[in-house]
């Protein structure tokens, strides 16, 4: 079931593990492991030990330590940077480089892509200190055909420890425990099963005995998504909650069959993948989590589709629905939540009073963000219900409203008088670089020009923003009470209906993403960067970077002021010579700025401390989602895809 390189961790390495590579420096530290974490421990800021991938289990990424101040931060060097060895050179194959450690007592633990294999890294010298690679179903002698396609692994966002173990979740429904000081397997736990589709696309979270994660299959035609907690000793499925509601459950009428009869059930293929990690109230007993869009994308039945595109909040222990708010009603437009949420407590007028409340931050894929109580799920800044252009087409069935924050956009995509975010037809390009107001769409047609929630049909390929605030991480600085976001401006997508009689099951048994569209590519000339940082009580922007190149990496954030973030590359990105940058977190002034990388950085950066030295490290080697370094195609040679760990320290 496994392969596992284990090097001696208390005395130098003199062995390479299989598929890693070695810094100059030579390791002594031994691999203390993890006791049963407190949730005081993990849900206070990140300090010596960044125990959680967002930082803790509030999802703030921030941390307290202030060795690395604005005084100082200027003189910052290279501590160490290695290559892990699982990505070839130039390799179109390699996924994406997206990965949070986790450090505690100064050991790093990461899973990559595309395999998926996690590491056991020195903190100190870089020091691979042990590898686990996952094993696949190959299938039967003969039929290889029928095993599992690991494919380029898409996206491994982190792992979570405690008790002495690594939790790591796989492309193919698993969720493995690993030893914390051998990388041995543990035990291996089903989330959801490959062979319908499942697959396990977020960091899995430790609290309180358990680990939660959330399952889904994408856009692929698969099961409906689940959230899962399991018993962290064992593997033992302790509750799981459907995103689709089956029959006599809250939320079930909000869902009906499409017109063509033949159309797979929705309780089993109604969508909802999970792409991020809940947050964990441990005061309210609260999972919160942003769920994935509803499947097929267009030509379902009548209704709003609950619980896709919300924000829900479980009961930590049982899994029962505690509240919901639903941020896109009967989506089109492949509206779903990817980007974590941060929580916090700040203060909001109720009831004609200014009183502190528990909130939790969600941005959604256009710029809005929607900032809600976490008792009660209820808006604490306005969040009208806003009219819609609705389409009368046979099967569209759009919504006639839909939610739209007041709160200011962070994007720099146009808005309309209704502050919905426009596309740009002359900046934003075709799949083959030409701009959409210029080009001839498939069927022969001009492109229509759109605005977000423009309702598509058969007739014409309408043209809207698109997946641009995505997974780049999120943070939260306490002190300027600021969420701190980072995405792409001025990607589109173009999109035409397939009719409901028209609609094919997949391999998996549903109908998946079923529309006609096509890509923006992310075009180093047509695509530019945000980052953008929004006060939470006022929902007034503090300071808004509008970059050449998009942004694709996240933030973290220290309570000496400092903001760091990781740039995509020089110019447009189309170098991908990426660095990384400290902002001062109030001004959004530049501190400082590393020397260029050998790839651009699609990853959010960490801070730790080991023996009274303040590190702060960053995965580099780029995304496939959003690449700009791909203008001559996905499998081009040219392509920059790497592997690399670049670790800082002051002098």
């Amino acid at each position: 079931m496994l392969r596992v390189g284990l090097v001696s961790l208390t005395v130098c390495l003199a062995l390479l593990v299989a598929g890693g590579a070695f810094a100059d420096k030579t390791s002594t530290r031994a691999i203390t492991p993890s006791p049963v974490y407190t949730a005081a421990e993990l849900g206070a800021p990140a300090g010596n030990d960044w125990l959680v991938h967002f930082g803790n289990i509030k999802g703030t990424r921030y941390s307290s330590l202030t060795q690395i101040n604005k005084s100082n931060v200027g003189t910052l060097k290279e501590a160490w940077h290695i290559s892990l060895g699982v990505c070839p050179t130039k390799n179109a194959a390699c996924g994406s480089t997206e990965d949070n450690a986790v450090v505690a007592n100064g050991i790093q633990y990461t899973q990559v892509a595309p395999l998926g294999d996690v590491f056991a890294i020195d903190g100190v010298t870089g020091q691979i200190l042990w590898k686990w690679t996952p094993s696949y179903d190959v299938g039967l002698p003969g039929r290889a055909q029928e095993g599992f396609n690991v494919g380029t692994g898409g996206r491994r966002p982190g792992v979570a420890i405690g008790e002495g173990k690594v939790f790591a979740g796989t492309t193919d429904g698993k969720l493995y425990a690993l030893n914390q000081i051998s990388g041995k397997v543990e035990w291996v736990a089903e989330v959801a099963d490959w062979r319908k589709g499942g697959k396990v696309a977020s960091a899995p979270i430790y609290v309180n005995g358990m680990v939660l994660t959330g399952s889904g299959a994408g856009d692929n035609g698969g099961n409906s998504a689940v959230v899962a907690a399991f018993r962290a000793g064992n593997g033992q499925r302790v509750w799981s909650w459907s995103v689709i509601p089956g029959p006599g459950q809250p939320g079930y009428n909000t869902w009906s069959q499409p017109s063509h009869q033949n159309a797979p059930s929705n309780v089993l293929y109604g969508g909802g993948s999970m792409w991020e990690t809940p947050l964990i109230d441990t005061k309210r007993n609260l999972a919160i989590i942003g769920t994935g869009n509803p499947v097929p994308w267009n030509s379902r039945g009548k209704g709003m589709n609950l619980y896709t595109d919300s924000i829900v909040a479980l009961n930590l222990y049982s899994g029962q629905l505690v509240w919901y708010y639903q941020t896109t009603h009967h989506d089109l437009w492949d509206s779903d939540l990817p980007n974590n949420g941060v929580m916090f407590t700040a203060k909001y007028k109720v009831k004609g009073k200014t009183v502190s409340r528990p909130a939790v931050a969600y941005v959604n894929k256009y710029g809005m963000t929607f900032i809600l109580d976490r008792e009660t799920g209820k808006p604490l800044l306005p969040i009208p219900e806003v009219k819609v252009p609705v389409s009368t087409a046979l099967d569209v069935n759009s919504w006639p409203t839909q939610p739209i924050p007041m709160a200011d956009n962070a994007l720099f995509n146009k808005l309309d008088k209704d502050r919905r975010p426009c596309t740009d037809g002359n900046v934003s390009l075709t799949n083959a670089y030409v701009p959409f107001a210029q080009a001839t769409a498939p069927n022969g047609k001009p492109y229509k020009i759109g605005c977000v929630y423009d309702p598509y049909d058969t007739t014409q390929y309408v043209v809207m923003p698109f997946e641009m605030m995505d997974w780049p991480a999120s943070s939260y600085s306490p002190e300027n009470k600021t969420f701190i976001t980072c995405g792409v401006t001025d990607r589109a997508r173009a999109m035409a209906q397939i009719p409901a009689a028209s609609q094919v099951a997949g391999a998996f048994g549903g109908l998946g993403v079923s529309q006609l569209g096509v890509s923006d590519p992310s075009p180093p000339t047509g695509n530019s960067g945000n980052f953008a940082s929004l006060n939470v009580e006022t929902g007034k922007m503090t300071w808004k970077h509008h970059w050449p190149a998009i942004c694709y990496s996240g933030s973290a954030n220290t309570a000496s002021g400092i903001t760091f973030v990781g740039h995509y590359g020089s110019g447009n990105g189309a170098d991908g010579k990426g660095w990384l940058e400290a902002l001062d977190t109030k001004s959004g002034q530049t501190l400082w700025n590393s020397p260029p990388l050998n790839y651009p950085i699609s990853a959010a950066p960490i801070t730790y401390s080991v023996g009274g030295k303040q590190y702060v490290s960053v995965r580099v080697g780029g995304a496939g989602h959003n690449d700009v370094t791909r203008p001559l195609g996905l499998t081009n040679p040219a392509r920059l895809r790497g592997d690399e760990i670049v670790t800082y320290a002051l002098p």
